[in-house]
């Protein structure tokens, strides 16, 4: 007989049908502290069960002894002796078996799938970290996507992001989808995401076909669930500084005492540099030893604010948010102001029609000064220059006969004007019942984009303050840049489902869709000199110059036709095929059309009944397998065409306009191919609770489309593409999860995942290209570094005088004979001279081999703690004679403090060689010496929440308020001394936020 079950009490005031004394009162919240309703109580000594209330409270009779057992659909199952339930908390169960994950225009219970996804759900912890854009958000969290940071420049952050590793020489990202449209991931709030589906083999992301050879991103943004009307509040505000810094020598006598080391020479006078040290020493301003970084570089404010309404019921949902991002930025006028919203809706009109929509948009303003290029420029001075003097003018150079140097300050408080985008989107669709199995939708998608830029340069002065001269103004004139472009997206999208189980053993679902993309982007820009008003009016009609004006536009189209078909056979024997025939523009008519198919199946073990023992340790063995072929058409949109630009050409005594071919054209180009093999084991241990995906994939690309270099007898040209490589990428992944609860109150959940990729270029036209330090050739990685392999500092010119008398030669490429103090190189091909010739192929490239994340969640009682790591393993990257890590210095430019540790004679360093000149090629040879491990450890995010007992809310009308502190790229572990491993290039550094927020929900 099945336990009778009685209604919860409506109040814990209620009179309760049994005898008081043997009554059992507690209340049951989830892991945030919020009431769990409608939990079944079962008393397993006596048989009864009840539920609770809306607000989580529950009565039951029971003895203090009587074992309790609570249980909800969603939560993992707990059992507490009676005497010990005044108070519970139940952690979330495992979600695999009816987890629904989002995949190419639909969605599938995960215990169905059989290709490679990964499914990434936004939760409260995720939305509140100080995510200036969703690149960030995602780094770590998957398996097989590899996000690594570029630049941290507010509104311009760079991203690469890379599915299962680089598959083309071309642009190698992955396409986004966000609700149904293609889009970017930086456009999209993070706050406004409900989940995230990474499909990585071909089975996957077929249903996209030419679009889908680097992976696809599925954006799901939240929407209202016939919930209660419900307004949620996030937000935070916090400090930013950069992670880390470069350390640069701030004394000018010690700069002057290096210079002139370096020239062999006394360059700048030793009374001038005594002078310089004591009067320095004394105060004297006019003896500055200016700390770039500490001038230039500040911590900055860093706040965003969302607010969200959802509500809905039978007949339809709604969900509508705002935004607002400021982040101050480490830089004066590098500042960036963002606003959106987004407005999701769906209606049941008619019980056979659904009608919905997403509406959203952002604007954002950015401020004027190139950050990219002023990390490179900020070495360009020296600590002997004023910022700003008392009297507001700007420091030049203080040195007779040396021109007046550059002054970072100036450049940045001269400088006006402004970056700004307006960006628009809207997707409407509908949705008919035709039968009971059967439905068409019909969708149509608009993104818009707008830009609009200008910059102004304004002439400003240096001064020698010493001498009380001052140099000439630069630029000598004002002027006025304007820039505009245009873009825009539409998709129209027809798609035909069915859903159908035969017999209860035969389930089939099937879908059959057109699409049809159209891209469209104009470009204008102007320049005039001699703008009246001098930084007052910042319009073109006050300039009296033209000094330019150019505009451009392009376009292209894609149609296609797709279809996917799934077979379940009782839950254990499962198959997909998935087929999408495109046509695209950017190939002439006879190579237009593309075909793209796809297979899987899956085997789930325990549905067996063979495997009846092994349900005693498992409960889930699925065996997965796909093959399939993807296509890349990312080149440019008229490479099949001749191509003109506008030429000035003599005729009759002056030089007249004129247009003429500016790209070689190539009819025969076609689609690059990619072909997936995918084998996947999912395992499900522990009542669900550990859980483990394992995955190997080979990919290869054929009919790569790349560009090589022409004989200059055919012109000046740029280089047709060509359909002439082809590169091979394979590895493993793995995905480790478990959740768990120790007691009533303590819960946890733990996540990893690490993947592997080994890169190979297994075709490139029999030929080789080499590009600075690194070479892309068959049999090696893509873009491998190529460099001399380093030996040892040279000691003694015995040393030399050894090898010379050998009959060993240096050659230019190194730059000529060494000295006590140079770089020796290996002679690796044995022919006696160190040259070119002696570079060797390194078994390394930027991208690393090994990546990995890790998640942890700990909640207790009111308490949560998020943690999110991730590294990267088996990475090498090239950093030297960029200006910022040289011996070879240049005058007038900052030095690091490293060369303090240089060879000389009194320090016979073994690891530093001694200085040189910029002008001097010895120790400037691309050498692996050179070439720093950038592998890495990074706690990504640490965040400490805690959410206010409902009694403490309820007086403010408050459901539920919670407040938190994050830090945000606060510990990073590395050899690598330069400003983030993730780029070993100079470019805004990577920033670290401490913030403070709360999230209220009413």
């Amino acid at each position: 007989m099945a336990p009778l079950k009685l209604q919860a009490m409506e109040s814990e005031n209620e009179a309760l049908p049994f005898n008081e004394q043997n009554t059992i009162t507690g209340r049951i919240t989830d892991i945030s502290g919020n009431p769990l309703p409608d939990v079944e109580i079962f008393n397993l000594t006596t048989g009864q069960s009840v539920l609770s209330n809306a607000d989580g409270v529950y009565s039951i009779a029971a003895e203090e002894s009587d074992v309790l057992q609570f249980s909800l659909v969603g939560f993992m199952d707990q059992m507490l002796q009676a005497e010990n339930s005044a108070l519970v908390v139940l952690a979330p169960a495992p979600k695999e078996l009816d987890e629904v994950v989002v995949v190419g225009y639909g969605t599938q219970k995960k215990e169905n799938l059989t290709g490679a996804v990964n499914s990434v759900v936004f939760n409260e912890s995720t939305s509140s970290r100080p995510n200036m854009n969703l690149s960030s958000a995602l780094v770590g969290l998957s398996s097989g996507l590899n996000v690594s940071q570029t630049s941290a420049a507010p509104g311009a952050e760079g991203f690469n992001i890379l599915v299962r590793g680089r598959g083309t020489m071309n642009d190698a990202s992955p396409l986004v989808v966000i609700d149904g449209i293609p889009g970017n991931l930086n456009d999209v709030n993070p706050n406004d995401v409900e989940s995230i589906s990474v499909l990585k083999d071909a089975s996957s992301s077929a249903i996209y076909g030419s679009r889908a050879a680097n992976g696809v991103i599925l954006v799901t943004t939240k929407r209202g669930k016939g919930e209660q009307f419900k307004v949620t509040y996030s937000g935070y505000t916090g400090q930013v500084s950069a992670a880390k810094r470069i350390d640069f020598i701030s004394d000018m006598a010690t700069h002057m005492e290096l210079v002139n080391e370096s020239e062999g020479r006394e360059k700048y006078p030793i009374a001038l540099i005594d002078e310089w040290r004591s009067e320095s020493a004394n105060g004297n301003p006019l003896y500055p030893n200016t700390d770039w970084y500490d001038e230039m570089l500040k911590n900055s404010i860093l706040t965003e604010h969302n607010l969200s309404v959802r509500g809905g019921g039978e007949k339809g949902n709604f969900a509508i948010s705002l935004g607002y991002l400021k982040n101050e930025g480490i830089l004066d006028r590098s500042d960036y102001t963002r606003y959106n919203f987004r407005i999701n809706a769906d209606a049941k009109v008619k019980d056979f029609f659904t009608f919905g929509g997403n509406v959203f948009g952002s604007w954002s303003d950015r401020g004027p000064i190139d950050v990219g290029s002023f990390f490179s420029s900020i070495r360009n001075t020296t600590p002997g220059v004023i910022p700003v003097y008392e009297d507001g003018r700007y420091g030049g150079e203080m040195f007779q006969g040396l021109p007046e140097g550059s002054n970072p300050r100036a450049l940045v408080d001269n400088a006006r004007g402004n970056y700004e985008k307006l960006q628009l989107g809207l997707k409407f669709y509908g949705i008919i019942d035709i039968f009971k199995n059967l439905e068409w939708e019909n969708s149509f998608g608009l993104n818009y984009a707008n830009n609009r830029d200008w910059i102004y340069v304004r002439p400003f002065s240096l001064w020698n303050f010493q001498t009380d001269f001052e140099y000439q103004k630069k630029p000598s004139i004002n002027s006025l840049f304007n820039q505009s472009s245009r873009s825009y997206t539409t998709v129209v999208t027809s798609l035909l489902r069915f859903n159908e189980t035969f017999n209860g053993t035969h389930s089939l679902s099937a879908l059959v869709g057109f699409d049809q993309q159209y891209n469209r982007l104009d470009r204008f820009n102007a320049k005039k000199n001699d703008i009246l008003g001098d930084d007052s009016i910042y319009i073109l009609d006050a300039g009296t110059n033209l000094e330019s004006a150019n505009g451009s536009g392009t376009d292209d189209a894609l149609r296609s036709y797709f279809g996917r078909l799934n077979y379940n056979y009782k839950g254990k024997y499962l198959f997909e095929a998935n087929a999408r025939y495109d046509g695209s523009s950017r190939f002439a008519e006879d190579n237009r059309w593309g075909f793209f198919p796809s297979f899987s199946a899956g085997w789930r073990i325990l549905e067996e009944s063979f495997a009846s023992k092994l349900k005693n340790t498992f409960d889930e063995i699925k065996i997965r397998g796909s093959w399939g072929k993807l296509g890349n058409n990312r080149i440019g949109d008229y490479s099949y065409q001749e191509v003109y630009g506008s030429y000035l050409y003599p005729f009759g005594g002056s030089l007249q306009q004129g247009v003429a071919p500016i790209e070689l054209a190539n009819s025969r180009l076609k689609w690059e191919t990619t072909t997936i093999t995918n084998v996947g084991l999912d395992l499900s241990l522990l009542s669900r609770r550990l859980n483990l995906s394992m995955e190997y994939y080979n990919k290869t690309t054929s009919d790569i489309l790349t560009k090589i270099p022409i004989p200059l007898v055919l012109g000046n040209f740029s280089p047709p593409w060509q359909n002439i490589a082809e590169m091979d990428n394979s590895g493993f992944e793995f995905q480790l999860g478990y959740q768990g609860n120790i007691g009533k109150d303590f819960s946890y959940n733990i996540a990893g995942n690490l993947s592997t990729v080994k890169n190979n270029v297994t075709k490139f036209n029999g030929d080789q290209s080499i590009n600075a330090a690194t070479i892309t050739e068959e049999g090696s990685a893509f873009n491998s570094f190529y460099l001399l392999e380093f030996d040892k500092i040279i000691q003694d010119q015995s040393e030399i005088d050894a090898l010379l008398a050998e009959g060993y030669t240096f050659g230019s490429y190194v730059g000529g004979t060494p000295g006590p103090g140079d770089m020796l190189y290996k002679d690796t091909n044995g022919d006696m001279v160190f040259d070119d010739q002696d570079r060797v192929v390194k078994d390394y490239s930027s991208l690393p081999k090994i990546t990995y994340g890790f998640n942890f969640n700990v909640g207790y009682k009111g308490f949560d703690l998020n943690v999110v790591a991730q590294g990267a393993e088996g990475v090498k990257q090239y950093w030297g004679n960029d200006g910022f890590n040289t011996f070879n210095i240049n005058e007038g430019f900052l030095q690091r403090k490293e060369i303090l540790n240089r060879w000389t004679p009194e320090n016979p360093s073994t690891v530093y060689p001694r200085l040189h000149t910029s002008g001097s090629a010895l120790n400037t040879a691309y050498s692996d010496y050179w070439l720093y491990d950038t592998s890495y450890f990074r706690i990504k995010s640490l965040q400490l929440g805690y959410v206010l007992p409902e009694e403490v809310t309820s007086k403010f009308k408050v459901d539920r308020l919670r407040i938190y502190t994050n830090l945000e790229n606060y510990f990073t572990f590395t050899k690598f001394d330069g400003y983030n491993p993730e780029n070993a290039g100079i470019s805004y550094p990577l920033m670290k936020q401490w913030v403070v927020g709360l999230n209220l929900t009413f």
